[in-house]
Order: C-alpha cells, then sequence, then structure tokens
C-alpha cells in the first residue's frame, strides 16, 4: 500500500511538474544566452574557449528558437479554437436573428386552420353519410360525383393539416430560438462555475440538443419524402387536366348542334365534371407543396441551430474540463505534499517517540488524519459538488441511517473508543464473557485474541474473535489493565478443623509475603497513576488472607496480586510452594470429603435380639467425614 502511494505521489508531481516546464525552460535558456553572450563579449576571456563557447551558444540559441516556434503554434491553436468557438457563436445569433421570436401571429393562423379543418371534416363525414345512404335512390354518375368531391375534400383536409403540421414546426423552431437567446444572453463566465453539477448540466444539454437535430434530421427526411410524392401527384394532376382538354376538344369535334347524341353529351358532361373535380383539386395540391417546403425550412434550421449548439456546448464543455483540470492542481499538489510529509513522519518521527502497539496505533491514527485532511481540502474546492451529493444522499439518508444504524453506532463507538482511550491495542478485555487481548481497532470493528476460555488459564486459545465497536454503548466492558496493569487474584485452602488455624494462618502468610513480595512492590508504585487519574486510592496493596468455617473444615482464602499476563503462573507458583510447606508439616492436615461408615446391632425388643443377634440383622449408615 505505502509503495503504491509514492508512485501515486511521484505520479502527481510528475503532472504538476509537465505544465510550467516549458516556460522555465524557456527563461533559462535565455539567461543562458545572455550570460555565454556576455562572457563572449568579455575580452579578458580566454581565446582557447571562445569555439567552444561559440559552439555552446549556438546550441542554446537553436533550441530557444525550436522552444519559442513550438510555443507560437500553441497560441496559434488556442486562438484558433477560440476563433472556432466565436465563429459558432457568430454563426448562431446571425442565425437566430432569422427567427421570429412572437409566435403570436403564428398562433393565430393555427386557430384559423383548426376551424377550416373542422370544418372541412363535418362537410366530409356528410359526403360519406350521403354516399352510404342507401334509402335514397343513386345511379352511377351521381356516384362518380360524391367519390370526385369526397376526394377532393380529402385534399383540401391534407392540405390544411400541412399547413398546421408546418405551423407546428414554426412554432417550436420559435421556441428553440428563445431559448438559445436566452442561453446566448445569459452565459457566464466557465471560471466562476467550475463545478461537477455545471459541468453534468452541459452534458445533458449536449445530448438534448443532439437528440433534437436528430429527430429533426429524421423529419426532413420524411418531409422529404411526402415532397416529393406530392410533387409527383401535381404533376399527374396538371396531366391529367390537359389530357381532359385533349379529350374534349375531340369529343366536341364529333358532335354538331344539328347532329346532337346523347351518349356522347353525357360522356363530354362526365368528362367537364372531372376536369372541373382536378382543377379543383390542382391549388390544394400546390398549397401542400408550400406548407412541405415550409416544413423542411422550419426543420433544417431546427436541425441547423440544433447541430451547432451542440459544437458549441462541445467547446464549452472542453474547455469547463480543461478549466477544472487547473482548479483541481492545487488541491491534488496540497494532498501530493500531505502524503508526502505522512510517509516521511511515518517512517522518521513517529518510530523514535512510539514503539510496538503504539506505533501501529500511531500510524492508523494517521492515515485517518489524512483522509479527513484530504476530505476537507477537496470540500472546501469542491463545495458545490459536495452539496449535490448531499442532496442527492439527503433524499435517501433516513432509508440509509435506518438501514446502516449497526455501521453508523460502530463508527460512533470507534469515535468514542479513540477519544475515551478507556482502552488500547494491547489491553486485555472481557466483553460478554468473552477475554482477549486487543489486536486491532478499526473503524468499524475490534478485533481480540482470545485467551482462558477452555483453557483455565490466561493463554491464548488461537482463535481471533471480531467484536463490532458498537459494543461500547450496548455491553459492560472490563478492563484488565486501565491505570495499571495489576489485578487480584486468589488461592484457597481448606484445612481440618484438627489442624492448628494460627500455625496454619502464619505458613500461609509467610508463603504470600515471599513469593509476591516483587508484584506487590510493583504494584503499589503503580497504584499511584489510578491515584493521580481519578483522585482517590486504588487499593491498600499487601498480602491478605481470609477464612471462613466450611462444611469440610477451615477456608483461607489467600489474595495476592499479578501482572494481568502472569496471573496463572503466580497462583501456580504459590500453589507448588504450599504443597512443599505442607508436606514438610504434618500438623497441618488439607480437608476432602469422605465417608464413615458405622455399624449397629438391631433393638433388644426386637425378635433379632432374643435370637441372640443374627448378624443379618445389622443396620449400616454413613455420614461424611472430613
Amino acid at each position: 500500500m505505502r509503495s503504491s502511494l509514492v508512485r501515486f505521489f511521484l505520479v502527481l508531481v510528475i503532472c504538476t511538474s509537465v505544465f510550467a516546464r516549458d516556460e522555465q525552460r524557456l527563461t533559462q535558456l535565455k539567461e543562458a544566452v545572455k550570460s555565454l553572450e556576455a562572457v563572449m563579449g568579455d575580452s579578458a576571456a580566454p581565446k582557447a574557449d571562445r569555439p567552444r563557447l561559440e559552439r555552446k551558444l549556438d546550441a542554446l540559441k537553436q533550441e530557444l528558437a525550436i522552444l519559442e516556434e513550438r510555443d507560437g503554434i500553441e497560441i496559434r491553436e488556442r486562438k484558433l479554437r477560440e476563433g472556432v468557438s466565436n465563429q459558432n457563436r457568430e454563426w448562431l445569433r446571425e442565425k437566430l436573428q432569422t427567427v421570429s421570436s412572437v409566435p403570436t401571429a403564428v398562433e393565430a393562423r393555427q386557430q384559423l386552420l383548426d376551424v377550416a379543418r373542422a370544418k372541412a371534416t363535418t362537410e366530409r363525414a356528410a359526403l360519406i353519410a350521403q354516399r352510404e345512404d342507401t334509402s335514397a335512390p343513386t345511379n352511377d354518375a351521381r356516384r362518380a360525383e360524391l367519390d370526385e368531391h369526397l376526394y377532393t375534400k380529402n385534399e383540401e383536409i391534407r392540405s390544411i393539416a400541412l399547413q398546421q403540421e408546418a405551423a407546428e414546426f414554426e412554432l417550436m423552431l420559435i421556441q428553440l430560438g428563445k431559448k438559445l437567446r436566452e442561453q446566448l444572453l445569459n452565459e457566464e463566465d466557465l471560471s466562476m462555475r467550475l463545478w461537477v453539477r455545471t459541468w453534468l448540466e452541459k452534458k445533458a444539454e449536449q445530448q438534448s440538443y443532439a437528440i433534437r437535430a436528430k429527430q429533426a434530421s429524421a423529419l426532413l427526411l420524411n418531409v422529404a419524402e411526402n415532397l416529393h410524392v406530392t410533387q409527383d401527384g401535381l404533376d399527374l394532376a396538371r396531366q391529367k387536366l390537359a389530357k381532359f382538354d385533349e379529350e374534349l376538344q375531340l369529343l366536341e369535334r364529333q358532335s354538331s348542334f344539328l347532329h346532337r347524341n346523347p351518349q356522347l353529351d353525357q360522356l363530354v358532361a362526365r368528362q367537364k365534371a372531372q376536369q372541373q373535380y382536378v382543377g379543383l383539386r390542382i391549388p390544394l395540391i400546390i398549397d401542400q407543396l408550400e406548407a412541405l417546403h415550409r416544413s423542411a425550412d422550419f426543420l433544417e434550421s431546427q436541425e441547423q441551430l440544433a447541430a451547432h449548439e451542440v459544437k458549441l456546448l462541445e467547446e464549452q464543455i472542453a474547455a469547463m474540463r480543461a478549466a477544472y483540470l487547473d482548479r483541481l492542481l492545487p488541491p491534488i499538489t496540497a494532498v501530493a505534499i500531505i502524503i508526502l510529509l505522512y510517509l516521511l513522519s511515518s517512517r522518521l518521527v513517529l518510530p523514535r517517540r512510539y514503539h510496538k502497539e503504539e506505533l501501529f496505533m500511531a500510524r492508523r491514527l494517521g492515515r485517518y488524519g489524512i483522509i479527513l485532511l484530504v476530505a476537507v481540502i477537496f470540500a472546501i474546492y469542491l463545495m458545490e459538488d459536495l452539496r449535490l451529493i448531499a442532496t442527492t444522499l439527503g433524499l435517501v439518508s433516513a432509508a440509509i441511517v435506518i438501514s446502516l444504524q449497526d455501521v453508523c453506532s460502530s463508527f460512533f463507538g470507534w469515535s468514542v473508543i479513540m477519544v475515551s482511550r478507556k482502552f488500547i491495542i494491547g489491553d486485555r478485555l472481557e466483553i460478554d464473557g468473552v477475554r482477549g487481548d486487543v489486536l486491532d481497532i478499526q473503524l468499524l470493528r475490534t478485533t481480540l485474541l482470545e485467551v482462558n476460555n477452555w483453557l483455565g488459564v490466561d493463554q491464548p486459545t488461537g482463535r481471533v474473535v471480531i467484536v463490532p465497536n458498537n459494543f461500547i454503548f450496548k455491553t459492560k466492558v472490563f478492563n484488565f489493565c486501565h491505570g495499571h496493569p495489576f489485578i487480584w487474584g486468589i488461592v484457597e485452602v481448606t484445612v481440618t478443623y484438627s489442624t492448628p488455624a494460627a500455625e496454619a494462618t502464619a505458613l500461609f502468610q509467610k508463603v504470600l509475603e515471599e513469593e509476591t513480595r516483587e508484584n506487590f512492590v510493583e504494584a503499589q508504585k503503580a497504584s499511584m497513576v489510578m491515584q493521580q487519574r481519578y483522585g482517590v486510592e486504588d487499593a491498600e496493596y499487601i498480602p491478605k488472607i481470609y477464612t471462613r468455617i466450611t462444611d469440610s473444615g477451615i477456608t483461607f482464602s489467600l489474595i495476592y496480586v499479578s501482572h494481568y499476563r502472569f496471573c496463572s503462573s503466580t497462583r501456580n507458583r504459590i500453589n507448588l510452594r504450599l504443597i512443599a510447606e505442607l508436606e514438610k508439616n504434618s500438623r497441618i492436615q488439607l480437608a476432602y470429603n469422605t465417608l464413615e461408615v458405622h455399624a449397629s446391632r438391631a433393638h433388644p425388643d426386637q425378635p433379632s435380639a432374643v435370637l441372640g443377634g443374627d448378624p443379618k440383622q445389622l443396620q449400616f449408615f454413613a455420614r461424611p467425614r472430613p
């Protein structure tokens, strides 16, 4: 992990130095050229070094010229990008000047078209009703007339629909123009709004305009196809009208005033009626073409405006990205310096003051502190971004708190543990009947190395226990080494009632004092810490013996003190010494549970007594004896 942090820092330093390298190199080259020219202009300079200095000066001038040319190219590229951006913006302004900003006339025209369409629809419904009415007698001529009339009415309705569609496209163009005008007028300096929120808004606008441009392009293709079909229909209608003229001229030549043919007259009348309806439909088709042309113009303008707006937004997003990276440079540099200082201090400073568990904990707290400091630095620079994140999380904060209440309580438990310092790494704790030494204290859990349990002695069992940090709020915690590492222990010895109590007390007192003298001396010194911290005396650290009378004998309780890690070994040492002393002194007998059997004869009044006492009639009973 540390090696990855070092690599990360080196990459940051390299990226940071790239931005200023060219300018620094230019300054250094200019100073070097001036210095060499001054040296060569000095008459006191050795002539033997002049060729070498001239070669070096030429090399420096060549490098300086290359860097200046590259710098000039970058300046021209920057101006070109700015010029492209300005061209797009100016094109949008000029194009928007041709777009109407008042939709009143279009809306009034739409209302008139709605009325006309409603009227035409009603008339078409009446024509359909007449055509389908079977009660009224109709001949073929009347049915053909109704069909032509209905066909003409459909063309009229289509013409009105296309004009309405063109009006809708015009309104869409007016709305798009209004929106783009507002954006151009309210355009702010990007350096004043370098936020992720603004960047996301720009990306959303870009996607929206790109979708709008695609939609306009698709509609434009549909209108172009419709326009082509309508133009073909107009050409066919004109050709048909011309054919009617030719046909009528032929029919009129065949008839004369003196020789009238009724069938020929009916044919001429039908042809004239059809010619009339075709003539009525041609203006409607022309209106359709005009409406389609207007729709195509409006859609083409929408497509162009949306496409140029997409390009302009792309340029703004690129500029914002570059400016945002420049804005991130100071916090990234500060974070890199902080990480470097932490690595140096954790390797050089902390080991001189802390050791083992304390060093591990100091490094852990240092890492947490670095994370917190980095968060604070980025919060200062990215406050608006964090506000957006907070707003988003605020909508689901209640659910998060409820679902992660154990995680939150464990985190606050860690805070309480670190602030109160009631236990640290290496301390021995007992939590809910589990005893163990603290191996690690993390943000959400504490790790223990279990001791005692089924072993019955203070030795590690080999198991590791993970306890969530919220135990600090829910259960009792027993610390074996808070203040000082000495705890009290007890050894109980039970002797018989026949044992001299004073002699046993003296022996036990002697063994207890001799085996625990050093422990009590160290404990007395360590108890001063508790007295200074809490203002009260911890305890009187002297060997103590208490007695009590039990069923089996007299029980002596030998109270001793020991380091919590050596409590079992101290108890074992006292037991071995007591065994050795009791082997030497036969007057002190340990009490233990035994059974004593008594036999008695039956009562003399019973028949067994008369018979001389039958051994089979003996009664036995037992009682415990110490």
